[in-house]
């Protein structure tokens, strides 16, 4: 196992990792597997696919609860 240098963010990380666990850059030469490892970055950080997977289910969850919430509220008042 060896450190390298993030090119991101310069902090020293190993080569094993899949991200800089500063900034979340995708460390090169670690093999990608599925759809995509790495979406880009996001608000300044890199969003994996599993995170983006988990904001999307949350947003749809969300929306649910709220559409049957405000349901609920307009039929009875």
């Amino acid at each position: 196992m060896a450190l390298i240098s993030c090119p991101e963010c310069s902090h020293r990380v190993s080569d094993k990792a899949p991200a800089c666990p500063s900034c979340g850059y995708p460390v090169a030469g670690v093999p990608r597997h599925g759809v995509a490892n790495v979406v880009g970055k996001v608000a300044g950080t890199w969003l994996s696919f599993a995170a983006l997977e988990t904001i999307v289910i949350a947003v749809v969850l969300f929306g649910g609860i709220a559409a049957v919430l405000i349901t609920l509220i307009v039929v009875r008042g």
